[in-house]
């Protein structure tokens, strides 16, 4: 159980990383559906938050908070290097 709400906390920082970006660089439309996408795992998210002690709550959202901006970040670098080649 606590595997599972690391991965998907893990994704659900990710998601939240490239839709900031999406927001600032894309079209309407595609910064409107990264928002709706971002903020409904949002809410698998809190269901798991719901379900585990705090401690572990608050050690697992820090440690993916820093892990998945640092990989999304490196993601969304990637890309943009990629695109301007």
């Amino acid at each position: 159980m606590i595997m599972i709400y690391i991965i998907v906390s893990l994704v659900n920082v990710f998601l939240h990383i490239v839709r900031s970006i999406l927001v600032i660089k894309s079209s309407k439309f595609i910064a409107s559906l990264a928002n709706c996408i971002c903020y409904t795992f949002s809410a698998v998210v809190i269901k798991f938050i719901a379900e585990v002690d705090l401690w572990i709550a608050i050690v697992v959202q820090a440690s993916t908070n820093f892990l998945g901006c640092y990989l999304a970040m490196a993601f969304c670098d990637k890309i943009t290097k990629e695109d301007k080649k």
